[in-house]
C-alpha cells in the first residue's frame, strides 16, 4: 500500500466488479476504503472458487487494501447510520441504477444536503439523459452496443464477446481517474461535485477513438474501423514449431525485416513505395508476413531474427504460464501470503512501482462485516448506539471471529516495494 492518499475516506457503495475495481486501486494509494456491503454481502463473493464460503478467488482479487461493514440499508435506521458515515467522507462511489440509488434515499442532493464537499460518483450503464438510461447493464450487454463484440468478431465470421470482463475493468480506470479529479478539486476549492461514469459511453469512447478514421471528417474522407487492427492477419502468427507476435510497424521496421528475409520483390513493389502507402496497404503485408515467411522457420530462430533487426516481438504465452514467467518472478508481481481466512494463497500485486513513497502492508479483502464496529465507532458512534444497531439486526457481524481479519492480521509487505 503507497501511503499517497492517506486521510482521504472513500465509501464504496459497489458490488461485483466496476465501482470495487477502481477504488482498490485508491486502497493501493492508502486511502481509507470503506466497502458498505448488504446483510447477505457482495454477489460477487460468491462466483468463482473459494476454499471458504463468501470469498471466492476472483473478489478477493478487486478487494484487498478495503475495510468491510454489512449495513441493512432498506431500513430507516441502516440509511441513517450511512447517512452519519458520507457526512465525514470525501468520496462516494455506487454502480448501482440510478432510480434504485435514489429509492434508498441516498442520491447525490440526499447526500450533498449532509456533505457539500463530497465527492459523489455515479458509475452506471448508461448517462441519465439519453433513452438507455434506466436499462440494466453488465459487462456482456455493454460489449454487445458498444460495437466491441462486432469489431472483435469480425474475423471470426461472427460476433465475439472478449474473454473478459473488459467494458467494466476499463470503465473502472476510467472511474478511478474521474475521483482522483474529483478529490483534486475539493481540495484546492473545497467544494464537491457530481460526477457520472457510464460505461456506454466509456467503451463507445474506447471503440471509436480509433475505429471512427475517416468517418469522422465531415464529409467523410473513408469508413469506420482502421484497417491495420482490423485485419485478419493481425494475430498470432504460426511459425514452424509454435506462434510469435510480431511488431513490424513502421516503415523502415519493414524495408529491414522484407530485404533481411529475401523479399525485395515487396520491398521494393508497389505497396512500399513510401511510408503512407505502406500504411494503406498494412493488411496485405499483414497477410504476406504471416501466410508465407513466418511458417518457415522457429519461434526462436525468430525472435533471434526480429532482435538482430530492431524490430518488437513477443512469444505467445497461455495465462498459465504467466506465474513463472521470468520478467512476472523478478518483479514480484505475483506473490504469496496468507489470508486469515483463505488460508495460503497466491495474488497479483498492484502494478505500480514507486520511489519517494512510503508504504505499508497491503491489507487482505475482509470477510463480510468484520470491520462495521470498529468503522462505526471511528465516525463517532457510541459503542452502546453501535450495540443496538447490532441487536436490531441492522449491522450485521461476521459469522466467525473478525478479529483475525481487523484489517492487520493477515497483511503482508508489497514484494515489490521501493522507498
Amino acid at each position: 500500500m503507497f501511503q499517497m492518499l492517506d486521510g482521504v475516506r472513500v465509501v464504496e457503495l459497489g458490488h461485483i466488479l466496476l465501482a470495487p475495481y477502481a477504488t482498490q486501486f485508491l486502497g493501493d494509494f492508502g486511502a481509507d476504503v470503506i466497502k458498505v456491503e448488504a446483510p447477505e454481502g457482495d454477489y460477487y463473493r460468491r462466483l468463482g472458487v473459494s476454499r471458504a464460503p463468501g470469498m471466492t478467488a476472483q473478489w478477493m482479487a478487486v478487494n484487498r487494501n478495503k475495510r468491510s461493514i454489512a449495513l441493512d440499508l432498506k431500513s430507516p435506521e441502516g440509511r441513517a447510520a450511512l447517512l452519519e458515515m458520507l457526512s465525514q467522507a470525501d468520496i462516494v462511489v455506487h454502480n448501482m441504477r440510478v432510480p434504485a440509488i435514489e429509492r434508498l434515499g441516498l442520491g447525490y442532493d440526499a447526500v450533498r444536503e449532509v456533505n457539500p464537499r463530497i465527492v459523489y460518483c455515479a458509475a452506471i450503464g448508461f448517462g441519465q439523459d439519453g433513452p438507455y438510461a434506466d436499462l440494466p447493464a453488465f459487462d456482456d450487454l455493454i460489449q454487445a452496443r458498444s460495437g466491441l463484440a462486432e469489431a472483435n468478431g469480425r474475423n471470426a465470421g461472427a460476433p465475439a464477446f472478449v474473454p473478459m470482463v473488459a467494458a467494466d475493468k476499463i470503465t473502472g480506470l476510467a472511474l478511478g481517474q474521474a475521483m482522483l479529479a474529483g478529490l483534486f478539486r475539493q481540495r484546492t476549492t473545497g467544494e464537491g461535485c457530481y460526477i457520472e461514469t457510464p460505461m456506454f459511453e466509456t467503451m463507445v469512447s474506447v471503440m471509436l477513438s480509433q475505429h471512427f478514421n475517416g468517418a469522422a471528417y465531415r464529409p467523410p474522407e473513408g469508413g469506420f474501423g482502421y484497417a491495420r487492427v482490423m485485419s485478419p492477419f493481425r494475430k498470432p502468427a504460426p511459425t514452424s514449431d509454435g506462434f510469435i507476435a510480431h511488431g513490424i510497424y513502421k516503415f523502415d521496421q519493414w524495408q529491414r525485416f522484407l530485404r533481411a528475409v529475401g523479399r525485395d520483390d515487396v520491398a521494393d513493389g508497389p505497396m512500399m513505395t513510401d511510408a503512407v502507402t505502406a500504411q494503406r496497404h498494412f493488411p496485405q503485408l499483414y497477410e504476406i508476413v504471416v501466410t508465407q515467411i513466418l511458417p518457415q522457420r522457429t519461434t526462436a530462430e525468430w525472435q533471434a531474427l526480429f532482435d538482430a533487426l530492431d524490430i518488437p516481438n513477443a512469444p505467445v504465452m497461455a495465462m498459465e504460464d504467466l506465474p513463472d514467467d521470468p520478467h512476472v518472478r523478478a518483479v514480484g508481481l505475483i506473490e504469496d501470503y496468507v489470508h486469515p481466512q483463505q488460508g495460503p494463497m497466491r495474488r497479483v500485486r498492484s502494478p505500480y512501482s514507486m520511489r519517494g513513497v512510503e508504504t505499508g502492508p497491503d491489507l487482505p479483502a475482509p470477510a463480510l462485516g468484520a470491520q462495521g464496529t470498529a468503522i462505526l465507532e471511528e465516525f463517532g458512534f457510541s459503542p452502546e448506539r453501535v450495540a443496538q444497531l447490532i441487536e436490531a439486526g441492522i449491522v450485521v457481524q461476521p459469522e466467525q471471529d473478525s478479529s483475525a481479519n481487523d484489517g492487520l492480521a493477515g497483511a503482508v509487505p508489497r514484494s515489490g516495494d521501493q522507498p
